[in-house]
């Protein structure tokens, strides 16, 4: 399952370069295959994450003898803080998505959205699917699954820096760059970042009992 998961971390990391690539690089964006690819671009990111934790999962070792439990007989605590995590995840989604809404109905708004939860993050949706990830991880007991989840959270970093330099910025001006300064967290905000630091030292020292 090991090379299945780093061929689905590639492809992911391939379809944020060509998605760049071409929205930097393509002048004409209303070509029909620019167009198709763009409408793909969300599906592709999904399925190249969703896979991972299910594989690797510690409960498909009868099917994937490689896999492994990672937490044992803490799992459980694990599970319930997973439970956790994917609520907080889908709250940040469902809010972020209803002030989308509400932008997209409102013809007279097509300003920056600085309300709401945006307040205390700038991209709650990449947020939320980082989050939403590492609680599926932490309930499928796969260390590899946590694994990607770091990467993928230093991977959506590097892309939300991206979007706000080459898209944000040149559209919104100085109101995004006083947005930046009122919201300083892009992806983890206070005191999220603090308690996934506090839970990363956890499972470190809980597979260190269970090597023990």
């Amino acid at each position: 399952m090991l090379l299945i998961t780093i061929i689905l971390q590639i492809i992911f990391v391939l379809n944020l370069i060509v998605y760049w690539l071409v929205f930097l690089k393509v002048k004409n964006k209303e070509t029909q295959i620019v167009k198709i690819f763009f409408k793909l671009f969300p599906l592709i990111w999904t399925l190249s994450l969703v896979p991972i934790p299910i594989i690797n999962s510690s409960f498909l070792i009868l099917y994937f003898p490689n896999n492994f439990s990672y937490f044992k007989y803490y799992w459980i605590f694990f599970a319930l803080l997973g439970i956790t995590l994917i609520i907080i995840g889908i709250n940040f989604a469902k809010r972020a998505k209803k002030l989308y809404r509400v932008k997209s109905i409102d013809k007279s708004n097509s300003g920056l959205i600085t309300w709401g939860i945006f307040r205390i993050i700038r991209h709650p949706l990449y947020s939320a699917c980082v989050i939403l990830y590492l609680g599926a991880a932490l309930i499928s007991d796969s260390l590899i699954s946590l694994i990607t989840g770091a990467l993928l959270l230093i991977i959506l970093e590097i892309h939300a820096s991206i979007e706000e330099k080459a898209i944000l910025i040149p559209l919104y001006g100085k109101a995004y760059e006083n947005f930046k300064k009122k919201t300083t967290k892009r992806i983890i905000p206070t005191p999220l970042n603090l308690l996934l630091i506090i839970i990363t030292f956890i499972i470190v020292y809980v597979g260190f009992l269970n090597i023990n």
